[in-house]
């Protein structure tokens, strides 16, 4: 329940416990552009593990997560949908927008 600006201080602060001091952090969000950064995910529905793996191997199986009306990151939706609707040829999901602007970049121009 914070702002972005909270929610961004405190990703930040758990980044860094992880990534400077070694020390485990257990996430448990519904913001999926915040899962993109983990280095595994566990994707659990009333209790079961759905599945799990890192970010991109997770966030591979869209079919899987909308079928238990789950989100996915806005760059996965974004490019899952022109793939599906407008058969972009899209290889692999992009996680974060930077990921999404360069493949923007590559399928632009062959359409």
């Amino acid at each position: 329940m914070l702002d972005p600006k909270g929610r961004q201080e405190v990703m930040d602060t758990i980044r860094r416990l992880n990534k400077s001091m070694g020390i485990t952090i257990v996430l448990i969000t519904h913001y999926m552009d915040e899962a993109v950064l983990a280095d595994r995910v566990i994707v659990m529905d009333k209790g079961s593990i759905l599945t799990q793996g890192t970010p991109r191997q997770v966030f591979s199986k869209v079919e899987l997560l909308k079928e238990h009306s789950l989100d996915v990151p806005q760059s996965v939706e974004l490019m899952y949908m022109l793939k599906n609707q407008y058969g972009a040829a899209v290889n692999e999901m992009p996680l974060t927008p930077a990921e999404c602007v360069q493949a923007l970049s590559e399928i632009l121009p062959q359409c």
